[in-house]
């Protein structure tokens, strides 16, 4: 009796060949960059979003919005400068601000566990969320991290 090997080259060859055009489709449909990107930018939406409800929910308790939130848009943070970044997909003319707004005084832990951070760039000195009050007392929050056009 004779032992044939177990994979004879072509079979091998054909094997390889069906691994790597998985992997070709994988890289080329999933696109997990993209992935996730927008998995971050959907937890920025919910920050923007939880945000804005601890200051609404501030104003309801207090009458007014926290000292520092006004007409100009400003970065949440602790840091007292590097916070004028460039938020050029919201607001044109960028924040004009360069030292941060800590509202940690304010809404923690009150309102907030803690400020939230874009969660790629961001950190408790520079969150990449800016915020401001418009002339008819609307407050408004965004992401400055925002990914992939959006």
């Amino acid at each position: 009796m004779k032992n044939k090997p177990a994979f004879a080259t072509m079979e091998a060859l054909a094997a390889v060949l069906i691994i790597g055009f998985l992997i070709v489709i994988f890289i080329l449909f999933i696109h997990p960059p993209k992935q996730f990107a927008d998995a971050r930018n959907v937890r920025r939406t919910s920050n923007v979003g939880t945000i804005l409800t601890a200051l609404n929910q501030y104003i309801i308790d207090n009458g007014a919005g926290p000292p520092g939130v006004d007409g100009i848009w400003r970065v949440l943070g602790t840091a007292d400068s590097g916070c004028n970044i460039n938020c050029a997909k919201k607001i044109p003319t960028g924040i004009e601000a360069a030292g941060c707004l800590d509202l940690t005084p304010y809404l923690v832990p009150k309102y907030l566990l803690n400020i939230p951070s874009d969660p790629k760039l961001g950190k408790p000195e520079i969150t990449y969320y800016a915020v401001r009050q418009t002339i008819n007392g609307r407050i408004e929050v965004l992401s400055c991290g925002l990914e992939s056009n959006q």
